[in-house]
């Protein structure tokens, strides 16, 4: 890849270890939210349920939940661990079993690269953004 396919999306030292952090930068429409853990950076599109900001979202164990309706995602792969359980239907609070849920695909995922403390995401998506009603592949 080329420099002009990096962006600049933060310093590592505004990335706190286990917790999310939402850049500037935006690709294709999605706000790219940047996770560090264990010394590595992550970089995940929206949430693939109505496109919430993962980088607002709660980190435990590896994984974000959106703060919109709680689908949890892998930090590493992108991959949705937890359906949504809490969604506005007709103005009111449907509150459901994230087990039981609807099937969401995986959120996109963004390679990234540190140089000399500047944190870098690629423009091209590690993976792509999933059709409605399809499954991203894994």
């Amino acid at each position: 890849m080329n420099q002009a396919e990096w962006l600049r999306a933060a310093h590592i030292d505004d990335l706190m270890d286990g917790e999310g952090f939402e850049s500037d930068v935006e690709i294709d429409g999605e706000t790219v939210a940047l996770f560090r853990m264990d010394g590595a950076v992550f970089a995940l599109g929206l949430c693939t349920h109505e496109q919430g900001p993962l980088g607002q979202g709660n980190v435990d164990d590896g994984q974000v939940t959106c703060p919109w309706h709680s689908a949890r995602f892998d930090i590493r792969t992108g991959t949705c661990l937890g359906s949504p359980t809490a969604c506005r239907v007709d103005g009111s609070i449907q509150i459901g079993d994230a087990d039981a849920g609807e099937s969401i695909p995986a959120c996109r995922t963004f390679a990234v690269k540190v140089v000399d403390g500047e944190v870098l995401v690629s423009r091209a998506a590690a993976t792509p953004r999933a059709r409605d009603g399809e499954l991203a592949a894994e």
